[in-house]
Order: C-alpha cells, then structure tokens, then sequence
C-alpha cells in the first residue's frame, strides 16, 4: 500500500469490508490491530487510535472493500494529535459503491513529521467518494502554532485505472517558517467529491476562504470549528446520496 521510512513502534492495520444486503449495508469484516480500532455506530465506523493520537513510530494503514449498492460512513471523533517525532496513516480503498471518510483534520504538535496517503480506486462508472482531509495549527494556546516539522497529505483517485485525481499539501519547516506563511489562518482542509455534488461557492471573509474547483474545495479558516462549519454547509444534502 504504502513505503515510508518510519521504524514502526506500533504497527497498526484495519481492514472493513461492506456489503449490499438486500439493500441495507453490512459489514462483513471489520478488524484492526491496536493503535486503531473501530466503534461502530448508527451512522457508519469510527476510527480511533489509542494513546490519545499518533506516537513517534506509529504506522496505520487501512484497507476498505465497498461492494455495489453498499455505502460506508467513516469518521473520527475529533482531531487525531500527532505527537513529537514520525507518524504516518494510509488508506486503500476498492469502491463500487459510496465511501464517504469525514475524518477530523490532524493537529501535529512541535517536532511532528506526519505523512498520510489516500488511495482510491473506483471500479465502475457508479462508484462514488467523498473524501476530506485537513491539518490544524497544532496547539496555538500552548504556543506551538504551525511548529510542526513537516506535514505530508497526498490524495489519489482513480476510476477503473486511470487517475483522476493526484492532490497533495506538503508544509515543510525547511522552507521557511510555516506560521508565517499561513498567515492568520489556523485550519487548512479539502474536500473531494467524485459522484457527489457538494453545495459549494466560492466566498471570502474575515474568517474563512473557501475556493473551489472541479471535484475539490479548499477551505482555510482561522478556526478548525469554522473551516469544519463550511465544509458540513456545502455536504447539507450528502443523507439523500447516503440513502
């Protein structure tokens, strides 16, 4: 799935797979290994890693199977810390259906280095996604605003082999000093959408731009409640594609 330079600590992997039956969606497998570990809910799968975040040495990696006719909800919680040092998460996705993963943006703390990769493959003309991903500031009120070391998001989306969507965000301390220039924001996030129109226009004020184009829309805010609040405005209608 994934190949980063990261000595595990705690070498974590889920795997769910879901399925159409009789029109409802079941999870015919779901299982992980400590850090993660799922909650299963009403509205879909909750993904949790103990310890309160992502460790130095942490490496998650997740595989979803989506069967025609089924639609799989993933979610977190809240933010997922990352703590001092290097952490990485990847998700590989086989989807015939609906994968909507609505993870809380990560806040890396000072001397983080967080690599993450998302990997779609929709298998037919009806497969559908939407995907969103985000960073923080970290923990301003403790005065480690953007004093992460380096931050890696890397998404991609193919529908039966051919990509059609290659985005990533790469913040590194090495390039000069991220705080600067992310200037009063504290929240960058981006939603993507194949299959799923999102309720998204292009606006600006004093405390959120959002910017959208084909299949994406970028949100920075200068809180993560608010950059959250204009993504959940532009998916109101996302319950009539989840029926």
């Amino acid at each position: 799935m994934l190949s980063v330079d990261i000595p595990p600590a705690r070498a974590g992997h889920g795997r769910i797979v879901a399925r159409n039956v009789r029109g409802e969606t079941v999870l015919a497998v779901a299982r992980a290994s400590s850090p993660l570990r799922f909650v299963r809910t009403t509205s879909g799968v909750c993904l949790v890693t103990f310890g309160a975040g992502l460790k130095d040495g942490d490496a998650i990696e997740l595989d979803v199977e989506v069967d025609e006719g089924a639609t799989l909800v993933l979610f977190t919680q809240a933010s997922t810390k990352v703590f001092r040092g290097r952490s990485m998460q990847a998700m590989r996705a086989h989807v015939r259906g609906t994968l909507i993963a609505l993870p809380d943006p990560v806040a890396p703390f000072q001397g983080a280095e967080y690599t993450q990769r998302v990997d779609v493959d929709l298998e037919g003309p009806d497969a559908r996604c939407v995907l969103l991903d985000g960073v923080t500031s970290g923990r301003p009120a403790y005065g480690e605003r953007w004093a992460f070391e380096r931050v890696d998001l890397r998404t991609i989306v193919r529908r039966e082999g051919r990509v059609l969507l290659h985005d990533g965000l790469h913040l590194d301390a090495r390039d000069g000093s991220i705080a600067r220039r992310m200037d009063r924001f504290e929240a960058l996030l981006t939603l993507v959408t194949f299959g799923v129109e999102p309720n998204a226009t292009d606006e600006v004020d004093d405390d959120v731009v959002v910017a959208t184009s084909p299949h994406v829309v970028r949100v920075a805010a200068k809180t993560p409640e608010r950059a959250l609040t204009a993504v959940r405005a532009r998916l109101g209608h996302l319950p009539h594609h989840m029926r």
